[in-house]
């Protein structure tokens, strides 16, 4: 018997959906291969495991790959048929083009309205619904198949290819295919001349039948499919193809899942974020060099220049001026900037004579004053003097001040009729009834003095109000040090967030803000792995990170739906007071049920009948159950527990009241394959009472 080589080869892509037959095609016309891709019309995006037929023969030719590309031997005047679920068929004539890029439009109906109807005929394959279990945030799968003996012959290939759809995404995945090949069929591809397994992508999982002729078989699909959010909605669909040598015989597609069975997303737990305390990551304080300023106030005898040191406070003037002059020397974080000297004479009499008092009373300062400074401080300091006649319009303001505005007005009443004289404004000064009672015996002292200033920098922190003006003026100028100075002055929880926000705009690497907004973020139940995900991207830092830093993105991937992520994290913690109730939850939502069964059913009677259901005692967990409380919550995981020990009308009830107390819960029950069935029953009565 002469065997066609080329018709035994199928599934080119291991994604494909169905079996690809490159077969001899019986034409008149001529055959030509055809490349091409296939996107979903809008969005673009690549259409993996598109079936691609020939129109006039409904033959199988071919499946596209990952890419959304194929290859396809197909007569030049032939039509190709495009399909796959969730988008409409398409025909598209070939008319010699060799190659064809296609857009497939979606579907208007989704894939959870696909029905399976029940096949009661011993020669078509029938699959008994399943269920998709949820462990952390991969779906398992595991399920027996019998492939009929009927329908099943010896020169035949059976491929069931499982998928798992993201409804709520639209998005199709493959599981690993099961390929079930009859005896001939295995002897056949053994002997082809041309054969060669390692290039057949379905070599790894192909299986020979090995039992007699009339004997049903069984096969098991086993997978599972990792998943960003296990608390989406999901389904498993699996097509089925038997083909022999040159044709599909029987193709078939069953919907055997509808939802995930995950009773622990309603797991409670309160884990709180850590701020970060460990010293070596915390900024250091700083120190910039800033002014600071000193002044000295040196009083005369009227008339006089000569510096009398037991006048008023001279002495102990000159003794605090000398006293910072040697903390600046001695300090090696101060530098003397600058030093100025003004001398001031008081306003009554000659204005000229008065002048020439204060330049004296200025010189014999700086000569006393002088002798004071070290000459390493002279040294690159700016030094200056200024000598000066005080004014009346100044006795005039330091009578206000002291609340005389009566006397103040005598003296601004003079002050304005001699505006340009000074002489004259001194003599009609000594009219005023009050002249030598108050102002030669209080005021014009006053005004008769040498003042000193000087200007120092020193290395010293920013005090908080300092911060505080520059985070007000320039705040991404703060050095981390001063970001968190300023962000532990608030109280504000709203504040500190922001002044932590504008800390990692400033520093991207400040590793204590981006811990302590996470704690934060995680404490008002708001947590963002994004916080702290940059400081995790080098596996190799990642390593070094601080236990709080590294069990705050922990706990925020547990709020976000990232339960392998937690984990993995979790696992690298010592087991601590501070970190063990976030390790014994991760322990649990990823499957180590039997390590943590007996600490969270001592948390609470709900967790426990919660655990109970994910380790599939549904007897012990029904027990439990009966014992809840009547809350929304509670009465749904009756309802759970009731639908799988067969109690149809006990759970039927719980679910309505669980409905009935939190409508939000239905959306709950639509994904949940736990309660699909009783929740499309009460959707169907209450559809019928309408």
């Amino acid at each position: 018997m002469l065997i066609n080589k080329t018709s035994c080869t199928a599934f080119k892509s291991l994604m494909a959906a169905t079996v690809l037959l490159l077969c001899p095609v019986t034409a008149a016309g001529r055959v030509i291969n055809v490349r091409g891709s296939v996107v979903s019309a809008g969005n673009n995006e690549p259409l993996q495991g598109v079936t691609i037929r020939d129109a006039q023969t409904e033959r199988l030719i071919g499946t596209t790959n990952i890419e959304g590309k194929f290859t396809v031997s197909i007569d030049d005047a032939g039509t190709l048929l495009f399909s796959i679920m969730g988008s409409e068929d398409l025909a598209e004539p070939v008319g010699g083009r060799m190659a064809l890029d296609v857009k497939m439009l979606p579907k208007a109906r989704e894939l959870d309205e696909v029905v399976v109807t029940a096949k009661s005929n011993s020669n078509v394959m029938t699959i008994d619904p399943a269920e998709l279990d949820v462990v952390g945030n991969y779906i398992h799968l595991k399920k027996r198949v019998k492939i009929p003996h009927r329908l099943f012959s010896s020169n035949s290939r059976m491929i069931i290819q499982p998928t798992i759809y993201n409804v709520t995404r639209r998005h199709l995945s493959y599981l690993k295919p099961v390929v079930f090949d009859g005896h001939r069929y295995a002897i056949t591809q053994t002997r082809m001349l041309d054969w060669d397994p390692s290039l057949d992508p379905l070599t790894p999982y192909r299986e020979v039948k090995r039992t007699g002729r009339r004997t049903d078989d069984y096969v098991t699909i086993q997978d599972s499919l990792y998943v960003d959010n296990p608390k989406e909605d999901f389904m498993c669909v699996v097509m089925t193809s038997l083909e022999n040598y040159n044709r599909v015989v029987y193709a078939d597609t069953f919907m055997i899942a509808r939802g995930s069975v995950n009773p622990l997303r309603f797991l409670s737990y309160d884990l709180r974020g850590y701020n970060l305390t460990d010293e070596q990551y915390l900024p250091q304080p700083e120190v910039f060099l800033r002014d600071s300023k000193g002044d000295i106030n040196l009083v005369f005898e009227v008339g006089s220049s000569k510096l009398d040191l037991s006048m008023g406070n001279n002495a102990s003037e000159i003794e605090k001026m000398a006293g910072e002059f040697r903390v600046i020397e001695n300090d090696p974080d101060m530098t003397l900037k600058s030093f100025s000297i003004s001398g001031t004479a008081s306003p009554e009499g000659n204005y000229g004579r008065n002048l020439e008092l204060a330049n004296a009373r200025m010189e014999a300062a700086m000569e006393a004053v002088m002798g004071a400074v070290p000459a390493s401080l002279r040294r690159g300091a700016a030094i200056s003097s200024e000598a000066a006649v005080a004014s009346w319009r100044d006795v005039e303001e330091m009578l206000r001040r002291d609340g005389r505005d009566r006397e103040a007005d005598a003296v601004r009443k003079v002050v304005d009729a001699y505006p340009a004289s000074p002489d004259m404004q001194s003599a009609r000064m000594r009219r005023l009834p009050f002249y030598k009672t108050l102002l030669v015996e209080d005021y014009l002292p006053r005004l008769r003095k040498v003042s000193y200033e000087m200007v120092y920098s020193r290395y010293r922190p920013l005090t908080d109000e300092e911060i505080a003006a520059l985070y007000a003026k320039d705040r991404r100028s703060l050095s981390k040090y001063n970001f968190w100075r300023y962000y532990q002055s608030r109280t504000d929880d709203r504040d500190r967030e922001a002044v932590l926000r504008e800390a990692l705009g400033a520093h991207p690497d400040f590793l204590a803000a981006a811990t302590d907004l996470s704690a934060l973020l995680i404490n008002r139940g708001e947590a963002d792995g994004s916080v702290l995900e940059p400081f995790f991207a080098d596996d190799a830092k990642a390593t070094r990170l601080p236990d709080a830093s590294v069990y705050d993105m922990a706990v925020a991937a547990m709020a976000e739906s990232r339960y392998t992520r937690a984990d993995s994290l979790m696992e690298r913690l010592p087991d601590t007071e501070e970190f063990h109730k976030g390790k014994v939850y991760s322990a649990a939502m990823c499957g180590r049920y039997a390590e943590v069964v007996r600490e969270i059913s001592e948390d609470s009677p709900l967790n426990e009948v919660l655990l109970l259901l994910a380790m599939k005692d549904n007897a012990t967990a029904s027990e439990r159950a009966a014992r809840l409380g009547d809350s929304a919550v509670e009465e749904y995981v009756k309802a759970i527990a009731a639908n799988r020990m067969d109690m149809y009308v006990e759970a039927l009830v719980h679910l309505e009241n669980a409905l009935r107390l939190d409508p939000s819960l239905r959306d709950v029950a639509r994904v949940d394959g736990d309660v699909t069935d009783l929740l499309q029953d009460i959707e169907a009565s209450a559809g019928a009472n309408e």
